[in-house]
């Protein structure tokens, strides 16, 4: 099968400009072979996917020992879809993965068209900026991560989730969070911070309407790795620039737990159609049309997610388990 097949899992990314999902997504790509290469797993890059990030990934190995992340690489204003093929080492990719992508003024100029992503994909991934969410007690946590916004954008679409019998999985991502996660009492400091600055949208996603259609998790993802956050500075009235150092200046570029968040969107799609099958469980594979070895060594990567030490599954259990 190829990833151009009906398997298909639809993930929108929400984050304003700057806050880093190119860079997220660049260590998914760079850093997933190796962390299932015991299972003969593979995630391949459309052409066009593997240009942009292969561009970043590059920015990112020539950082210097002291620098200021930007985030991402400079685009369009237009959306922008990163495909992958997931399959086994040379063979067909069997699901395809499409990660949305948007500019951060995006939401503010083309809300209705947002509102649209996120009705239509099975997994929102909202990546935060966390030196914004930790440093300076919060003071740039609203102007950069704007989590009345985000709140107030799934305002609107559960309105149509409430008239379906459709679930999503909602991965709330800090992201460049390597400095608040090295001891366990740290990571879950930041899980902490996280819930009290995102009450309004963990109140809203927990509605009893949507407790068995909505499953969120927190999976904190070390993007650069070997660097430490070290200060803030403003470039200008309201413009924060926040710098960090390589923990030696040989360090190389070392993220940490990307893997993370496909373990979970992948356990969430497969519960998914097992569930809509019903009583055609039976002959999941056909309906379906995995490969009972791609099966097992999905199950096999799914198995050891992290579920504590900042990694917390909030709401929706029964939506990520299913029996492996």
């Amino acid at each position: 099968m190829s990833a151009d097949a009906k398997n298909c899992l639809n993930i929108t990314m929400l984050g304003a400009r700057g806050v880093g999902k190119t860079t997220l997504l660049a260590s998914v790509y760079n850093e997933f072979d190796s962390t299932v290469k015991d299972l003969g797993l593979t995630l391949c890059p459309s052409s066009d996917t593997s240009a942009i990030l292969q561009q970043r990934l590059a920015e990112l190995k020539r950082q210097t020992e002291v620098f200021s992340a930007t985030g991402g690489i400079d685009g369009t204003n237009s959306p922008k879809d990163f495909e992958f093929g997931l399959g086994l080492v040379g063979k067909d990719a069997e699901l395809k993965l499409v990660f949305k992508d948007f500019p951060g003024g995006f939401i503010k100029d083309h809300p209705e068209q947002v509102k649209s992503f996120i009705d239509q994909a099975d997994v929102v991934l909202l990546a935060i900026d966390t030196p914004a969410m930790m440093e300076a007690k919060g003071a740039w946590h609203e102007k950069i991560n704007s989590p009345q916004m985000i709140a107030d954008l799934f305002k609107h679409v559960l309105r149509n989730l409430e008239k379906t019998t459709k679930t999503k999985l909602v991965i709330m991502a800090p992201v460049k969070c390597e400095s608040y996660v090295q001891r366990d009492v740290d990571a879950n400091k930041l899980l902490l911070t996280l819930k009290e600055n995102y009450l309004p949208l963990l109140n809203l996603l927990n509605a009893d309407e949507f407790l068995g259609k909505i499953s969120v998790v927190v999976t904190p993802v070390q993007t650069l790795g070997s660097v430490r956050f070290t200060r803030i500075e403003e470039s200008g009235p309201g413009e924060p620039r926040f710098f960090f150092r390589k923990i030696s200046p040989q360090a190389l570029y070392q993220p940490r737990d990307v893997d993370e968040i496909l373990k979970y969107a992948l356990t969430f799609i497969i519960k998914k159609y097992l569930d809509d099958m019903g009583f055609f469980k039976r002959i999941f594979n056909q309906m379906f049309n995995l490969s009972k070895p791609f099966e097992n060594a999905v199950n096999k990567m799914v198995r050891n997610r992290k579920e504590s030490n900042g990694f917390e599954i909030l709401q929706g259990k029964d939506l990520l388990n299913f029996d492996k």
